[in-house]
């Protein structure tokens, strides 16, 4: 036997150990099994690149909610019900920055403000200079960008704004070893909050081509403002991910007063590694499973979990009308074939898929029922469920539920109806590059 063979042997065995130890679902236990066997460096970085790190939930005490969804919410992550607040929902980017650019020049204590990707462009030229003005005006602001999706955010700028007393912390900063968890795991919120007043939550990142398009044209997307109770929750996220980030305390806002009497339940459900690794997984889940008459689901990338897929099919097998509206063409080639296999069983599963148009969807909403919205940062893949740190908005209204159907509608009619007989058709090829793409769903 040579010195590789016996190498071979030894890690293949300690690895399969570990595999076992960690348990988990039968078949991808399997799976993971043969893998070390044939590559055992191989299968253990991938192992280690997208392993779980669960955690015991936190303790919830108090009166339950009135429903499984927001118990689930809490459950996970904490969150309670915020009962008094107010929603502007911000269809696309132009009306999103508008409202952002309009509150930041009206801040007057603090800026908090959390996104995936910041660019180095117009829009986040733009905004920088606003935050500088604020912070020599006396506003405290504090900025956590992701390090790998704001890699365009310049050493300029950021210098730039830290002269003028900007705190600001990279999430995930790449360092050697490079292929370490923290590559695979991102910072994916796009959160701000002002004055501990008011928050803004959804899809859009800081960056040019929300509004000016691109090579993949309008992109569509989705983001809110809100206003009264559930600030405090997006505060408290904004505050626990600074800890963590930046590894500084700092004293935030107390929630401010407000006289908003109308009641909206709003649960801001936040996922991240630790106890809250699977609140968005199981409260989508949740969610589809408690439909009685119709699900609707924009979303620009769909590779879901298999748990989250048996449950969303079942839910069209039993009568829920179960709509989505995915791109037509991904800005991520691999995800894009990935895509095309779920399509295709959701089509034979008997859920209405559409394929949008009009440029690129990018807006993550669920809405159930009519009555319930879930909008936030979160795709329905396995990076966005499983891996990265997201936040969703759950709103229990349904003049809100009214707004997105509505925008729903207008998103199907400039989108093409996929119809089974296109799958029939299309070459062996074809089939097999989705099915391949399909195999590295979890790492996508």
């Amino acid at each position: 036997m040579t010195l590789w063979s016996a190498i071979h042997i030894s890690w293949s065995i300690i690895g399969t150990i570990w595999i076992v130890v960690r348990g988990g679902n039968p078949a991808s236990t399997w799976g993971w099994i043969a893998f070390m066997l044939v590559s055992p460096p191989a299968a253990t970085l991938l192992r280690l690149l997208t392993a779980d790190r669960m955690a015991p939930p936190p303790p919830v005490d108090g009166a339950p909610c009135r429903t499984r969804l927001q118990n689930c919410i809490r459950a996970n992550c904490g969150a309670r019900m915020a009962m008094h607040n107010r929603v502007d929902t911000l269809h696309n980017a132009d009306r999103t920055f508008a409202a952002i650019i309009r509150d930041l020049q009206r801040a007057r204590h603090e800026i908090n403000i959390e996104f995936y990707i910041i660019n180095d462009d117009r829009i986040g030229r733009a905004i920088a200079r606003i935050l500088m003005r604020r912070a020599r005006a006396g506003v405290r602001v504090r900025i956590i960008y992701d390090a790998l999706g704001s890699w365009r955010l310049g050493r300029r700028i950021l210098r730039d704004m830290h002269r003028e007393g900007i705190e600001t912390a990279p999430y995930g900063r790449l360092r050697f070893p490079y292929l370490t968890p923290s590559v695979h795991r991102r910072n994916h919120r796009k959160l701000i909050v002002i004055d501990g007043r008011t928050a803004y939550l959804g899809g859009i990142n800081i960056a040019s081509r929300y509004v000016d398009g691109g090579k993949m044209g309008f992109w569509r997307d989705e983001h809110i403002r809100i206003e009264g109770d559930a600030v405090a929750q997006a505060q408290s996220i904004f505050a626990a991910d600074w800890l963590k980030t930046s590894r500084r305390a700092a004293d935030f806002m107390p929630p401010r007063p407000h006289d908003i009497g109308d009641t909206l339940p709003i649960q801001i459900a936040w996922a991240q590694q630790g106890p809250a690794r699977m609140t968005l997984t199981q409260a989508f889940i949740e969610a589809i499973a408690a439909a009685r008459s119709n699900i609707r689901i924009s979303t620009p990338y769909f590779l879901p979990p298999q748990t989250l897929f048996d449950t969303l099919r079942s839910a069209a097998r039993s009568g829920v009308k179960v709509e989505l509206i995915v791109p037509t063409k991904s800005d991520v080639l691999v995800a894009g074939r990935a895509t095309d296999s779920y399509v295709r069983e959701c089509v034979e599963a008997g859920i209405t898929v559409y394929r949008y148009r009009n440029g690129f969807l990018h807006s993550k909403t669920i809405v159930i029922d009519n009555s319930i919205v879930a909008v936030g940062s979160a795709n329905m893949d396995y990076r966005s469920l499983e891996y990265n740190l997201e936040a969703m908005a759950f709103i229990y209204d349904r003049a809100v539920a009214a707004d997105y159907i509505s925008k729903f509608h207008a998103d199907a009619s400039v989108s093409e109806l996929v119809a089974a007989r296109r799958f029939d058709s299309r070459p062996f090829a074809t089939r097999l590059t989705e099915g391949i793409a399909r195999l590295l769903a979890p790492i996508l």
